[in-house]
């Protein structure tokens, strides 16, 4: 689904920087010789893990993680959550959003709030929160285009347990692997209320402890070490003039390097 920020592009690689770094470190733990007894185990022990995704947007990422069994995923937009629940539940999307509905969708936000997340990201221009209605110079149905995105990642989501709350007050199961999306350093939130940005790595700091924990952002404090980067261009509004070179790097904090090893993107 378009989605701000979204990571549909490099969700793939991500999913598979992180399955091969799971992989990697259940191996090193286990006390034996045989590599067949080993990669045994960590199928089964894989088959226990629990994915918490603490800004979990349109999953682009967590749809491709496949592997984990049990997935709690949570975000602070109460209509995000209400969107994805919906579906899950078997909530019918609509394959056209005129603009006229669009515009009486956002003055009505309660009435359907399933159908509010899904128009206010999935209809809207960069998947920027109502930030104008999608529309280009070849008629793109950007409703059915985000529909049938949604559809297809809810596909290996339909397990999964989605949460709105604090990223802070998510809980986390000891045996768990902990994958953050926040919202990019000095940006505000989908309200008015900036993201801090030092409170989320001091957060970090502590759940390293005791957790793996991957983070994507373009930049980080020194304690965490980038384990993949990708270049690419963003759009920032309807202007595709004003575009802009990023690059998107998976970091972890220096506490979990223990096992790290190259990591193939």
């Amino acid at each position: 689904m378009r989605y701000q920020g979204g990571k549909s592009r490099i969700a793939k690689q991500i999913s598979k920087v992180i399955k091969n770094e799971i992989s990697r470190r259940q191996i090193e733990n286990f006390q034996t010789d045989s590599r067949s007894d080993k990669e045994q185990c960590v199928l089964d022990r894989e088959s226990n893990l629990t994915l918490v995704s603490l800004f979990c947007g349109s999953c682009s990422v967590e749809s491709k993680l496949t592997f984990f069994t049990k997935k709690i995923l949570n975000d602070k937009h109460e209509y995000l959550i209400e969107l994805l629940n919906g579906v899950k539940n078997g909530y019918e999307l609509p394959d056209y959003i005129s603009e006229e509905q669009y515009k009486y969708i956002r003055e009505h936000k309660d009435k359907d709030k399933i159908l509010t997340g899904f128009v206010g990201f999935g209809c809207s221009f960069g998947g920027k929160w109502f930030g104008g209605y999608a529309r280009n110079k070849t008629g793109t149905n950007y409703a059915a285009q985000s529909k049938k995105s949604l559809l297809k990642d809810m596909d290996t989501l339909r397990d999964a347990e989605f949460i709105c709350m604090d990223y802070r007050d998510v809980p986390l199961p000891d045996d768990c692997v902990i994958y953050a999306d926040p919202p990019y350093n000095n940006t505000t939130g989908y309200g008015k209320e900036k993201f801090n940005s030092e409170k989320f790595w001091t957060y970090a700091r502590k759940v390293s402890q005791n957790h793996i924990m991957f983070i994507s952002e373009q930049t980080a404090p020194e304690d965490f070490i980038s384990i993949w980067e990708k270049p690419f261009t963003r759009t920032l509004d309807v202007n595709k003039n004003n575009q802009f070179k990023v690059i998107e790097k998976l970091f972890v904090h220096k506490n979990n390097l223990k096992y790290i090893e190259d990591v193939v993107a």
